[in-house]
């Protein structure tokens, strides 16, 4: 982990970083960096969100801000208790680049229910967040335990592809992740090296697409009347194919 000097040093780095303006040698200062500091790789990763929100919403750009966009804006702005110091870091990087999207898609009034892109974002932030800050809120890596804790919870019928040694993939945890499309089962797994989320909509369905946003590769497909997304970070073209099929033939 990098010092907060550090931090500070690359901060001036970040905004022409994220634009592509940055010279080679800064580039390679940041990447350094990012790759040790996970503070600085949230904050590469919400400027990233805003431009990408900014660009996918650029035509339909709304000529006067929505009612009280200004305060909240404001609000974000406000100088932070000396107390609440202490909680910097990646939760508050990951909080930030939530907040990002947050007030983007209210200021550019994004109201597309079923954009991939947008959709595609959220889940790379929850991604992130639910296997670095806070992973699973149903613990279990048993199918049917996780499947009855989701009927008796929250009245889902969601089947739980189990741990696989043929596909290679571990059954880690569970857990209910809200959106602001929506309210998503979200099952965690591991291959090798590589954190694995399965996200499943209930009565939801989406265009099938392979999204590629914020470093992360994404596939949607539809089975039953949901939705589902598998998504994972740095995972080869043909760990992908494996554990997608697994996870289609799992929840036929």
């Amino acid at each position: 982990m990098k010092s907060v000097s550090d931090c500070r040093r690359i901060e001036s780095l970040l905004t022409p970083y994220v634009d592509g303006e940055a010279s080679p040698a800064d580039v390679a200062m940041v990447d350094a960096h990012i790759s040790q500091c996970p503070v600085c790789q949230d904050r590469v990763v919400s400027e990233r969100v805003g431009r990408m929100l900014v660009r996918a919403r650029a035509a339909h750009l709304a000529i006067a801000a929505p009612p009280g966009l200004r305060t909240r804006i404001v609000a974000t702005l406000e100088p932070t208790p000396k107390r609440a110091l202490r909680w910097r870091g990646r939760l508050s990087a990951l909080a930030a680049a939530a907040a990002v999207v947050v007030l983007l898609v209210t200021a550019f009034e994004f109201v597309v229910p079923q954009s991939n892109v947008l959709f595609a974002a959220q889940l790379a932030l929850d991604h992130v967040r639910c296997f670095v800050i806070e992973l699973g809120s149903i613990d279990s890596a048993n199918p049917q335990e996780l499947q009855r804790a989701y009927s008796e919870r929250y009245g889902w019928r969601v089947t739980v592809p189990p741990s696989s040694a043929e596909a290679g993939i571990t059954l880690v945890s569970a857990r209910r992740c809200p959106f602001w499309l929506g309210d998503h089962a979200h099952l965690l797994y591991r291959t090798g090296e590589h954190d694995v989320s399965l996200y499943i909509t209930q009565g939801s369905e989406r265009a099938p697409e392979d999204v590629a946003v914020l470093g992360h590769v994404e596939r949607l497909w539809n089975a039953r009347g949901d939705s589902y997304a598998l998504i994972a970070r740095g995972l080869p073209a043909g760990e992908l194919e494996r554990i997608s099929d697994y996870f289609a033939r799992a929840t036929q």
